[in-house]
């Protein structure tokens, strides 16, 4: 059961605009201040049939698109160095107005899962092929660093005048349920979303026979549990063999929760 589009649209852009960010300040670029955006006064409809990082920049589009603060120029600009070979590609580049600073802005929305291994914590993704420590590498080593390097290859009019890049990294970060303390990974934001994960054969320990789980649509992964309460959506069987990994509330628990395939584990490297 999904809510009504317009409905999820708003919830969308008020995540977007009321945090928190899942990743602080980087040495490469400051996560930027959510003070400047605000929620459009009319919200148009977004497309939840595409993946969630494309739906998450149309979002921001909308909110940047509707912002006194900034002036949105451009938004997935591709950086070409001939024909046949692309770098990379830019979220968004906008031009703060009060200080007429150009601005290349990275937008990422990513969830992981707090891991003990006999080499120590790690922080896979849902599809554990990713994890926490890659994303950020490559931001700091690749998305971050593109108009340093390629800023020749830009559109003209961009070439010779300073950028300064900014991130904004969304989602949560789920520790084991059984964890004695919180993972606190470099660069994480204090102040981020936290949750709780097990795996299936996990449950009957941790949950009665009679909890009830919903099961969070991915397009609203981002958004605040409190931002749901009103909404409701499928249930989930105890019973019912997890195939992959869903996001769940449990009853009035404000608690985002991550039920794991008991077959998920990190990836070795």
């Amino acid at each position: 059961m999904n809510p009504d589009p317009s409905l999820a649209s708003h919830l969308l852009l008020r995540s977007l605009v009321n945090g928190p960010v899942l990743v602080g300040d980087l040495p490469e670029a400051k996560s930027m201040h959510l003070d400047f955006l605000s929620v459009p006064k009319k919200v148009q409809p977004l497309n939840f049939e595409q993946k969630l990082g494309h739906l998450y920049e149309d979002a921001l589009a909308q909110v940047l698109q509707s912002s006194e603060h900034f002036h949105l120029l451009a938004q997935g600009m591709q950086i070409q160095k001939d024909i046949h070979s692309t770098v990379g590609e830019l979220d968004f580049i906008i031009r703060d107005l009060a200080s007429e600073q150009l601005i290349h802005l990275e937008l990422a929305t990513k969830f992981y899962l707090a891991v003990d291994t006999p080499k120590g914590m790690t922080l896979p993704g849902p599809d554990a092929r990713d994890n926490y420590f890659k994303k950020i590498a490559h931001l700091r080593e690749h998305q971050l660093q593109l108009p340093v390097h390629y800023q020749n290859f830009l559109p003209e009019r961009y070439r010779k005048e300073p950028i300064v890049t900014q991130q904004l990294i969304y989602g949560c970060l789920f520790d084991h349920i059984d964890s004695p303390a919180p993972a606190k990974p470099d660069f994480l934001n204090p102040g981020c979303r936290r949750g709780k994960w097990l795996h299936q054969k996990e449950i009957p320990r941790h949950f009665a026979r009679n909890d009830s789980f919903q099961i969070i649509p991915k397009s609203l992964w981002p958004v605040s549990l409190n931002f749901l309460h009103e909404l409701q959506f499928d249930s989930w069987d105890h019973n019912e063999h997890l195939q992959r990994c869903l996001m769940v509330r449990s009853g009035d628990d404000p608690t985002p929760y991550f039920l794991a395939p008991d077959s998920y584990g990190p990836v070795a490297n």
